[in-house]
C-alpha cells in the first residue's frame, strides 16, 4: 500500500529577534512538542531557525559592494523570506552548516 501522507511544512517569518539562541530553543521546543514538524530533533530545529536569522542579521554588517553581488542577493532573499521548515529537515550538508553557525560568535 502506498503512503499518501503529505509532508508538513511551515514558514517562520524572519525578524532580527530570531538572532537569539534562547528564543530559537523555545520555538523549536514548541514545534517539536506539538508535532508541527516531524523527523527533526529539537536541536536540528533550533539550529536551522537560528542559522537563518544569523545570516539575515549578518547582512547588516557586510559592505555594500558585496551585498550587491548576485550570490549575496540570492542568499539574502532566501533568508529574508523566513525560515522554511518541513518534515525530515534539510540536506545533511545544510544541517552541518546550521550546526556550525549555532556555535559562531554573536553578530547582534
Amino acid at each position: 500500500m502506498e503512503n499518501t501522507a503529505t509532508k508538513k511544512y511551515m514558514n517562520i517569518p524572519m525578524t532580527y529577534e530570531l538572532n537569539n539562541r534562547e528564543l530559537c530553543r523555545k520555538m523549536a521546543g514548541e514545534i517539536y512538542e506539538h508535532h508541527e514538524i516531524t523527523g527533526m530533533s529539537r536541536s536540528q530545529l533550533y539550529c536551522e531557525i537560528f542559522a537563518h536569522a544569523y545570516v539575515f542579521s549578518f547582512f547588516r554588517r557586510i559592505p555594500e559592494f558585496i551585498k550587491n553581488t548576485a550570490p549575496a542577493k540570492r542568499i539574502y532573499r532566501s533568508v529574508a523570506d523566513g525560515v522554511d521548515l518541513e518534515d525530515d529537515g534539510d540536506t545533511l550538508v545544510r544541517r552541518i552548516f546550521y550546526r556550525v553557525i549555532w556555535f559562531m560568535p554573536s553578530v547582534a
